[in-house]
């Protein structure tokens, strides 16, 4: 639900936040109401199976499914191996706990492919992609490029949105 500093208050006003308190706690993470997320106050035993356009709208634009994405582009650069199969591999693996097929991991090489032709062509794009500002960044960590990590986010956005990452069967 997100990290709220809680201030104890002091004086006549001490116990007013009560209210707000329980309002804040019970109030499900915005996104997570996109997947039909439970409330809070009672137990779920079985979750209904939904899947609207909404759901991938949320996974492909929601700050913390994009965070995510850069966090799984980056990390797929660094232990991936030094091949782009290798790094696809290990990213495919991390979501679905298996590895891709030939086809899914041809498909993704070919879009990774065109996604680096298009940020090494404009860096501010790839720079805004993995940062989220339009400014330049002196210096990324690991030397790792922004038109690769651009390019592996992207990547890595399809494979969190596809639909055995997101649904448990």
């Amino acid at each position: 639900y997100g990290p709220f500093e809680w201030t104890e208050a002091a004086g006549p006003d001490r116990y007013r936040r009560a209210l707000y308190t329980f309002r804040r706690r019970s109030t499900p993470y915005p996104a997570l109401t996109a997947f039909d997320v439970p409330i809070g106050e009672q137990a779920c035993v079985k979750r209904t199976r939904t899947n609207t356009p909404l759901q991938a709208l949320t996974a492909l634009n929601e700050t913390v499914f994009v965070e995510a994405a850069r966090a799984l582009g980056k990390r797929a650069i660094l232990e991936g191996g030094e091949t782009d199969a290798g790094r696809v591999s290990l990213a495919f693996r991390l979501c679905v706990a298996r590895s891709p097929t030939g086809d899914e991991s041809k498909t993704l090489q070919a879009l990774l492919a065109r996604q680096r032709t298009k940020f090494a062509a404009d860096e501010s794009l790839a720079i805004e992609v993995v940062t989220g500002e339009k400014k330049s960044v002196a210096r990324f960590e690991d030397g790792v490029s922004p038109a690769e990590w651009a390019a592996f986010t992207l990547v890595a956005r399809v494979i969190l949105n596809l639909d055995e990452t997101v649904t448990k069967e």
